[in-house]
């Protein structure tokens, strides 16, 4: 009997999963107290170690009282908090404080545990209209919350995901031939939470180091790596030999 899409879908998935959690490693996003905690993080981890990122998170909760307090301190004393070492400590500074910064111009408090219904979300969702807040980031967030059937991707994710899935049975023919919008509406319909936030992370990290190396174009997980692809992409092309 042939699979459900819903569960053909979910099968190619988690082989990418598996591929980038090979390189990558594997964690699990939560649990969060809200919506500001859960965007945190993220910049924390991004590039790092689940342990170097939650212990940073924790240094950053120790030290402030809530998130107004760490609100109004400066780049610099964030920037002390995380230590020298921490990986783009300034990069990542700048983006926690420019985080909580925009919150504050949206909603003009930093208690949001409300925005989560109504009007909140669309709130949180326009951000990155006029910010410098990924809209990737606030989908995987609302998801982690909410719960809800949402694609966590953006459009550069999405392009190495249908890249990924060149060698791929089914997700391929399925995937490949969707622009973004169509393609991330059948995420949403057909992939299970857990799939899609472990996606979001794998595809995220991957998209990162490919742009850290001036790389604009999607490449193998095998990219820069020193171990062999766990897609088998980085095989030379076979082909008869000319006499």
């Amino acid at each position: 009997m042939a699979k459900a899409p819903a569960d053909a879908l979910n099968a190619e998935l988690q082989i990418i999963c598996e591929a980038l959690e090979a390189r990558y490693g594997r964690r699990k996003f939560g649990p969060f107290e809200d919506f500001i905690e859960a965007m945190i993080y993220q910049i924390l981890e991004l590039g790092c170690t689940e342990k170097t990122a939650r212990d940073a998170y924790k240094r950053l909760r120790d030290e402030y009282v809530d998130w107004n307090d760490m609100r109004v301190a400066t780049v610099r004393e964030i920037e002390d908090i995380l230590g020298a070492r921490y990986y783009r400590v300034r990069e990542k500074s700048e983006d926690l404080k420019h985080l909580l910064a925009d919150i504050y111009t949206a909603f003009r408090r930093m208690d949001i545990k409300d925005a989560l219904a109504g009007d909140g979300v669309a709130t949180l969702r326009a951000l990155p209209d006029t910010t410098n807040i990924r809209r990737d980031m606030i989908e995987k967030a609302l998801l982690s919350l909410t719960g809800g059937k949402i694609c966590p991707l953006d459009d550069d994710q999405f392009k190495l995901l249908k890249f990924l899935s060149g060698g791929q049975k089914t997700l391929g023919p399925a995937i490949k031939p969707l622009s973004y919008q169509l393609g991330a509406r059948k995420l949403e319909e057909l992939a299970d939470l857990e799939t899609l936030l472990r996606l979001s992370r794998g595809l995220r990290e991957h998209s990162h180091f490919c742009q850290s190396q001036d790389e604009d174009e999607p490449q193998p997980i095998s990219f820069g790596w020193d171990k062999k692809d766990p897609l088998g992409m980085d095989k030379p092309a076979t082909g008869k030999k000319k006499k």
